[in-house]
């Protein structure tokens, strides 16, 4: 009650008073510019009248000032200045009168990047043309950009032997004349190494910094990145020694801190296909000074439970080229199979362009296998080869992005197995912002069989459908294909997609909707099951937390099921 009557007074008063700064005739750049060169419109309403006076005596120069940079040198500026009882009031009204353009531009670059590729077109700056409106900043701009350029593209002694910029605001035009004299391109000298741990060629092959090619400061940031994405540093220097050039070349130092050699990773979570699940792994990050590396892994969970080892080594180029051994012992328990699996293979990968890699392989499967009524064991030499490609602005949460895969793989009796057969398996996801808040995630998959006989292929090599990354609604691979019985056996052929959105409720926490649709199949009959529902995501530090509930619209009897998953989104 006290604080009430304390208030009630100034509430009486109504709002407190501020000073206003009108600005009228112009808006955007010139107005932002304007506010920010007078400074009557930092005055407060409590400043002396006869500093607010001065203030406005001021702010007619001040305000034509400001729109100089912007080629209006004959502004017509009229102010007002009022004080009413409790602040003052001011109105700046501005016709900003005919703007300055670029009449004579001439742009020269000699020395020896008048050869390079790298500054073909500086000749004719854009911005700068004539007939462009004049805008200051543009001429800085392009002066820093021709030093910047010329520092990464290795012209360390380069500078204006001419720089003249020349207003003439009565013929309402402005003359620029630059000549760069960019003197001789150095190269690339020696590169000294510091660190402990690998053999200095291993290093000297991600670096990729030929002695005497021309110097290019781009191709440092690529040695950054490609010693980063190795893991076997925790610090990493790469530095030009522009001090110590001689002989046109620029030696370069390399400072590398080794990272832990040893990782030891324990985990747990939960996902509906799987329940619970716990993994113990352990990773060798420099088995030796060539850079071979040894992961090895313990999952478990009531769905899968395997032991996982690689073995890799990078190849002749370590940034886009290795060699890996893989081993395998899993065990699968689905609601329509029971699998054991023994696995040895052999994998070389290869980055062939942008963001795309390529992967071949051959496996030797061992499987024990029991599906609807048949119980048996197969034995599979499988080679393969795999392509997959990943676009997106962020890793975790992005935006923009997709992934697409595709699998061919194949084995046939001649080779070892105990049946033949031909797949191919493609996949895509597409991510699509609309603004800040809401976001369309596409994928789909698609797999084809070739098969002799389909009763001799296990399980790791059928389709099924259902589950968290397939159809929700449905429990994990317990959509395909029935045996006489009416057990799910799989299916030759797969079609599966989904369309989701999203939209965001407050701060990191999304709301979605969804639907799934597909089967697999054989023959070219698809039968397919649909699931829809609704969602809740939280975007972690670690990847997006999921929690959907869906339901099946035709092929069960079951209402809501309730799917949970975890990870990056591509």
């Amino acid at each position: 009650m006290r604080r009430i009557l304390f208030l009630w007074p100034l509430l009486l008063l109504g709002p407190p008073a501020h000073a206003e700064l009108e600005i009228k005739g112009i808006s955007g750049d010139l107005e932002q510019n304007v506010r920010a060169f007078v400074e009557l419109g930092r005055e407060a309403c409590d400043a002396p009248q006869w500093r607010v006076n001065r203030r406005f005596r001021a702010a007619t120069r001040q305000a034509a000032s400001a729109l100089e940079p912007y080629g209006y040198y004959n502004p017509d500026v009229r102010a007002e200045l009022a004080f009413g009882e409790r602040c003052w009031t001011a109105t700046l009204a501005i016709r900003p009168g005919p703007r300055v353009t670029y009449r004579h531009v001439d742009v020269r670059v000699s020395g020896d990047a008048t050869d390079d590729p790298g500054f073909t077109g500086y000749e004719q700056p854009l911005g700068l043309q004539s007939g462009k409106p004049l805008v200051h900043q543009a001429y800085e701009n392009f002066k820093e950009m021709l030093q910047v350029r010329a520092a990464e593209r290795g012209y360390i002694e380069a500078r204006f032997t001419e720089s003249s910029f020349e207003i003439w605001p009565d013929e309402l035009a402005a003359d620029v004349r630059l000549q760069f004299e960019s003197g001789p391109r150095y190269r690339f000298g020696d590169v000294r190494i510091a660190q402990s741990g690998l053999d200095e060629r291993l290093i000297q092959r991600y670096l990729d910094l030929p002695y005497d090619e021309p110097y290019d400061g781009r191709k440092l940031t690529d040695a950054y990145r490609a010693l980063s994405n190795s893991g076997y540093f925790s610090r990493i220097l790469v530095t030009p020694e522009y001090d110590e050039a001689a002989d046109g070349r620029i030696p370069i130092s390399v400072d590398l801190q080794p990272g832990d050699r040893i990782e030891y990773n324990i985990g747990a979570g939960y996902a509906t296909d799987t329940g619970m699940r716990f993994r113990l792994g352990v990773r060798n990050r420099r088995v030796n000074t060539e850079g071979h590396r040894l992961d090895a892994d313990l999952r478990y969970s009531k769905v899968r439970t395997g032991i996982l080892a690689e073995y890799r080594k990078p190849l002749r180029n370590p940034r886009t080229e290795w060699m890996s051994y893989t081993g395998a012992i899993e065990s699968e328990t689905t609601d329509t199979s029971e699998s054991d699996l023994i696995r040895a293979g052999v994998r070389r990968s290869r980055q062939f362009a942008p963001n795309w890699l390529r992967t071949a392989s051959l496996d030797v499967n061992y499987e024990s296998f029991l599906i609807g009524t048949v119980d048996d064991n197969s034995l599979l030499v499988l080679p393969a080869i795999a392509f997959d490609n990943k676009e997106a602005d962020q890793d975790l949460h992005p935006t923009h992005g997709r992934r697409l895969g595709l699998e061919l793989r194949g084995t046939h009796r001649a080779i070892g197995s105990s049946t033949n057969f031909l797949q191919v398996v493609g996949r895509a996801r597409f991510i699509r912002s609309f603004g800040t808040d809401s976001r369309l995630i596409a994928r789909g998959t698609i797999g084809f069989t070739a098969k002799e006989e389909f009763d001799e292929l296990p399980p790791s090599v059928r389709f099924f459908a259902g589950g968290d990354e397939s159809i929700r609604g449905f429990n994990y691979k317990s959509l395909g294909p029935l045996d006489q019985d009416g057990n799910v056996v799989g299916g030759s052929n797969l079609l599966v997609a989904s369309l989701e959105y999203e939209r965001r409720l407050k701060g990191e926490f999304f709301g979605a909707v969804f639907v799934d649709g597909g089967n697999a199949f054989d023959g070219t009959e698809v039968d397919p099951a649909y699931g829809a529902g609704l969602g809740i995501k939280w975007r972690s530090p670690i990847g997006q937390l999921r929690f959907y509930l869906a339901h099946p619209l035709n092929k069960s009897d079951d209402s809501i099921k309730i799917h949970v998953s975890l990870g990056a989104d591509l």
